[in-house]
């Protein structure tokens, strides 16, 4: 099982879904964001997004995600233009929506400068 969470938000706002579902959403939301990934950091959560996607058994917080402080409002909404794309081509509406919520919800004043992308699984 794979869990979608934001610490900022607590455990009643977790996503919990099977490996191969969540699977499905990180490539497809991959997928979603591809064609438009021109900056490095649209580039790099593609690849961090199809990584992640490789691993089962895991949680895959908001804050895990190497958001940069300057830019942190247009790097959301690329994620979750990417996430509304991809909910278009699969029947996984709802878990794409939840998820789309929790990055949504995200405050500006959680994102650390210096973030990096964290290529192994941190649970």
């Amino acid at each position: 099982m794979v869990v979608f969470s934001n610490r900022r938000l607590g455990p009643s706002a977790e996503l919990l879904v099977s490996d191969e579902v969540a699977s499905t959403m990180l490539h497809a939301t991959a997928d979603a964001a591809r064609p438009h990934a021109a900056a490095r950091w649209e580039q790099e959560l593609v690849q961090w997004l199809d990584a992640r996607a490789e691993r089962g058994g895991q949680i895959l917080d908001v804050a895990d995600i190497a958001w940069t402080p300057e830019h942190f409002e247009r790097q959301r909404r690329f994620l979750v233009d990417a996430i509304v794309g991809a909910a278009q081509t699969l029947p996984h509406a709802l878990a794409f929506d939840r998820w789309r919520r929790l990055i949504e919800a995200h405050p500006a004043d959680s994102v650390q400068v210096g973030r990096r992308w964290q290529w192994q699984p941190t649970a």
